[in-house]
């Protein structure tokens, strides 16, 4: 079965999807944060949208508290998981993007919009994957979970919930970024920089701002003098 012409045939489903996904503003927003949507509105959105998709396959689904949930498919003891994320950092200044960061349009070839590689762009590819093996009537001996978060921007609360009510994958791997693999991080490090000031200094700073998480590249920067 050549699954690279399947893939391709099934290639503006896979756009048209991913355009949707990207529209929802899927961003923590700590003044909507409740029993009902523990991490903001779009988070949950983003989530619901593609336990959606999972029930019009015809697959189990299953949401976890409304931080996580699971799309799940094939029989046996063994367990494969995919693990998604659905959650995006913040666009910052929409006015600064040179394209919409929630409108996913295609430009040269390429979609732009935030989370398109990090991590709805992979998300999708793995949900077009596990289509074609369902719609191809492969039989599976092992169940494959795609597992959904929707915090794994700010601090993995989603996957913590989620692991203390299901079990955890007999083996998985992550479609996060770019493709064809990433087999480790080197690390991460949030820095705190500071300098004694100089009394008498013909300048001062008097505060330093810039960005609006510490993981994303800041759209701006200030300094007061």
């Amino acid at each position: 079965m050549d699954w690279l012409q399947l893939a391709t045939e099934r290639q503006q489903e896979l756009i048209t999807e991913l355009q949707q996904l990207i529209s929802i503003k899927s961003v923590l927003n700590e003044e909507e944060i409740s029993a009902e949507t523990p991490f903001g509105k779009g988070p949950l959105e983003a989530m619901q949208w593609l336990l959606t998709k999972g029930e019009e396959q015809g697959m189990t689904t299953k949401n976890i508290d409304n931080m996580a949930g699971h799309i799940e498919m094939g029989e046996g003891e063994d367990l494969l998981g995919i693990l998604c994320h659905v959650d995006v950092v913040p666009a910052g200044n929409e006015a600064n993007w040179q394209y919409p960061p929630f409108g996913g349009i295609i430009e040269n070839g390429k979609l732009f919009g935030r989370g398109a590689i990090d991590d709805k762009g992979p998300t999708m590819a793995a949900w077009l994957a596990m289509k074609l093996v369902k719609d191809a009537g492969v039989p599976l001996t092992k169940r494959v979970r795609m597992i959904i978060g929707t915090d794994e921007e700010t601090g993995f609360r989603c996957v913590d919930r989620y692991f203390k009510k299901e079990e955890m994958p007999t083996m998985g791997f992550a479609p996060d970024a770019d493709f064809p693999l990433i087999n480790a991080e080197k690390g991460i490090a949030d820095l705190l920089v500071s300098r004694q000031i100089t009394d008498g200094a013909q300048e001062q700073i008097v505060s330093f701002t810039a960005g609006h998480r510490l993981n994303m590249v800041p759209d701006l920067a200030t300094v007061v003098l």
